[in-house]
């Protein structure tokens, strides 16, 4: 199987990267189109904090090339404050982004449902919300790959694992000092979520360290047809130096990245 390989950064515009990674007179959405020109895809974080409209897709769409991917995450009115509730705004607001995403077209990638430390285990409540979203994601004409991350200890559970499959839905596999590390394939592609190994956000990843993340995503190549993989540790530009190096690691294995 041929497997599509994914890798940048969460999110592209960090004032500290100013001078150290863009060039320091970089302007506006400039950013996006440099960043492009470095790795194939990002993890858009804004998107769990507001809403775009259409005429900022529009925008990014034209800053990248066709095959750059936007994952995005959902926004946390559904994720932390309804909590999976199918409510009357809940309904609007997936409506809302699943239409406008449209824009962006084959440049989407994968929608992450990431829930809180205090989002006890419910499986009725999971199966109700995906039974409700996923039909609603793959009715789009491009439709996005979804993936869940849980960060509370109790849903990293084989009666979770079955529903995922059910769904096609991809368990988010996050490396932190303060989340569970738990690779499980429950969908056709595979989701890596980087936060830092000791300080969150704050501390680079060693040579030996990403190798071995190499080797994990070489080991599940013939199990995925996709891999997304996300630095999250923006501090000093850790996310990028970490990011340029796992891309040289997996080109040296023979994976092609997009």
């Amino acid at each position: 199987m041929k497997t599509q390989l994914y890798i940048g950064t969460s999110g592209w515009h960090y004032n500290h990267w100013l001078g150290s990674f863009y060039p320091a007179d970089i302007t506006g959405y400039n950013e996006l189109k440099y960043h492009a020109q470095h790795f194939n895809s990002v993890e858009n974080n804004s998107s769990f904090y507001r809403i775009a409209k259409e005429s900022t897709y529009k925008t990014w769409s034209r800053m990248v090339p066709e095959d750059y991917r936007f994952s995005m995450k959902l926004n946390k009115h559904i994720t932390h404050e309804a909590r999976l509730d199918i409510t009357e705004e809940v309904i609007e607001k997936i409506e809302f982004i699943l239409s406008t995403t449209q824009i962006l077209t084959s440049r989407l990638g994968a929608l992450v449902i990431q829930l809180p430390p205090s989002f006890k285990y419910d499986l009725t409540k999971l199966k109700k919300f995906l039974s409700y979203f996923i039909p609603k994601v793959k009715s789009q004409t491009y439709p996005f790959d979804v993936a869940i991350e849980f960060r509370n200890k109790y849903w990293f559970n084989e009666e979770v694992y079955k529903v995922l499959r059910n769904f096609n839905v991809a368990l988010v596999a996050s490396q932190s000092s303060r989340y569970p590390l738990v690779r499980e394939i429950t969908a056709d592609f595979t989701y890596i979520r980087m936060h830092g190994p000791e300080k969150l956000f704050a501390s680079s990843y060693s040579t030996d360290q990403l190798k071995e993340l190499s080797e994990y995503i070489t080991s599940v190549k013939n199990q995925v047809k996709r891999t997304y993989v996300y630095f999250n540790n923006d501090f000093h530009g850790y996310a990028l130096d970490n990011a340029k190096t796992l891309m040289k690691l997996c080109k040296s294995t023979g994976h092609k990245i997009i």
